[in-house]
């Protein structure tokens, strides 16, 4: 069977009047101005594919500026002829983009008797996180894991994600290039066209010269270590080892192992990635989180923006460049994530971020917009602390998943609110107003709390008894807030 991706259809898409269509990878890439997004993938599978296209577009454009981005939108549509001489100069290499081909299976590591073993074979169901498989719990699927056989296209699209979103495992299986998957941002342009131009990276220069990974003849030794690595092969680095195995039209088993161990972490920056410093001062990827809405990265990433550290992905810099260059002023931003425990997967996350470049221009404003989020956060703690004492009292474990399900409500209810009051910030030409503007948002967060706070003793409280803890639980809420406020 053949399965070649630059004519098979596999990439799911919406078109910008509603419509949906299935098309292989050169037809995409040549209607992509008239496409509004990829659809009907999870998120981790949506994001993989975003990075595969990243890496793509990058070996066929190389841009090196965001100037060279600016000038690739202002086309308005791909130059196909180049991309076609980039697949034929593939092919002419011994690149096969067909995904069973034996010799060079596309984004997988050929079938070896010397690594690919009987102990290597899988189900296929270790490709799809939302399948049992292993000790990963069956979220959406009830199928044994021995009888999932995949189609080719869902077999590519969980062969992609399993090596974006892979995380470090017992038996040696290494994580990817940044650690444990970190939070990706993507920005999200007009069409899908604009999209793809605009989570491109740039082509490093003056380092290691290695190319993508479908190019690359570096065999795929199980647990080798490698220290360093190029953007063009880091971005799809081959953490696992896969080859999948194809029987009467399905993907029946996989051989999936161990990949490359990458040890350079901190020669590694990921151009879709932001980074802080955590309490060592050591430079840390943003992991996503269960407990903490993505929205509420932003005060991160402004506070970067003013400090014009590294901290902020490579393509929204580049972003707030092209939307200048162009009089627009609304970054538009995809966030994806996956929450891990160890091997298991927690959550696959999907958001968006908003952030106006007439912050990102302004030290002040984007510092404005950093202790804005931090004092939300810093009232959303202690709402949850006096919910807790208001619901369950010391060693009471009563309405527990309440509590986080409330405070969860009051981030939702705080990110409206919130970008409100930075589109006040970002038109504001009088910086000296901004402690007043602070003053009116730390009022409406705490408005937000209390009401919150009296939306949860409504259904809890009943008793004198309760209602007494209540009262003592909102007076502390109220002293904390005002502490707050007076910076304490």
């Amino acid at each position: 069977m053949k399965f070649d991706i630059t004519k098979e259809s596999w990439l799911p898409v919406r078109t910008l009047q509603g419509e949906r269509k299935m098309l292989n990878l050169m037809d995409f890439l040549e209607q992509s101005p008239s496409l509004q997004s990829l659809d009907g993938l999870n998120p981790m599978e949506e994001y993989s594919i975003h990075r595969f296209l990243s890496v793509f577009l990058l070996a066929v454009f190389s841009p090196k500026r965001w100037e060279n981005k600016w000038e690739l939108l202002e086309k308005g549509q791909f130059d196909m002829q180049r991309i076609r001489d980039y697949v034929q100069h593939c092919e002419f290499e011994g690149v096969s983009f067909d995904l069973f081909d034996e010799k060079r299976p596309f984004l997988q590591s050929a079938y070896d008797s010397k690594y690919d073993q009987e102990k290597n074979l899988k189900s296929p169901a270790i490709l799809d996180s939302t399948r049992a498989s292993g000790n990963n719990p069956i979220h959406f699927d009830h199928n044994l894991e021995e009888h999932v056989v995949l189609m080719p296209v869902q077999a590519f699209h969980g062969l992609m994600a399993s090596q974006i979103f892979c995380t470090a495992m017992s038996g040696g299986y290494p994580s990817n290039v940044y650690g444990a998957p970190p939070i990706f941002y993507l920005p999200l342009g007009e069409n899908l066209f604009e999209t793809l131009i605009l989570s491109m990276p740039r082509m490093e220069t003056g380092k290691i010269s290695e190319v993508e990974f479908w190019r690359s003849k570096t065999e795929v030794v199980p647990k080798a270590d490698v220290a360093m690595t190029s953007r063009l092969y880091g971005m799809f680095f081959p953490a696992r080892r896969i080859c999948l195995q194809e029987k009467n039209g399905v993907v029946n088993r996989v051989y999936y192992q161990p990949g490359l161990h990458f040890t350079g972490f901190s020669g590694w920056t990921d151009p879709h990635v932001a980074y802080r410093r955590n309490k060592d001062q050591e430079i840390v990827s943003i992991k996503p989180s269960l407990d903490r809405e993505g929205w509420r990265n932003i005060g991160t990433i402004a506070t970067q923006f003013a400090q014009k550290t590294e901290g902020v992905p490579e393509v929204l810099r580049d972003y707030a460049e092209i939307l200048e260059e162009q009089d627009r002023i609304q970054m538009n931003i995809l966030t994806f994530g996956a929450v891990t425990n160890q091997a298991s997967y927690c959550d696959a996350q999907r958001g968006m971020m908003k952030l106006d470049i007439r912050i990102t221009q302004s030290a002040e404003k984007c510092y404005w917009i950093g202790e804005a989020v931090a004092f939300a956060e810093a009232v959303g703690n202690t709402l949850r602390k006096n919910l807790k004492q208001m619901i369950a009292p010391a060693k009471n474990d009563r309405g527990t998943g309440d509590v986080q399900r409330a405070v969860h409500k009051y981030f939702s209810a705080c990110e409206g609110l919130f970008y409100q009051a930075a589109s006040r910030i970002a038109q504001c030409k009088d910086e000296a107003v901004l402690p007043d503007e602070m003053q009116k948002w730390q009022d409406i967060v705490g408005k937000a709390a209390r009401k919150n706070f009296h939306q949860m003793q409504d259904i809890y409280c009943n008793t004198a008894e309760e209602l007494i803890r209540a009262e003592e639980a909102y007076k502390w809420l109220s002293i904390s807030i005002a502490k707050l406020k007076d910076g304490k």
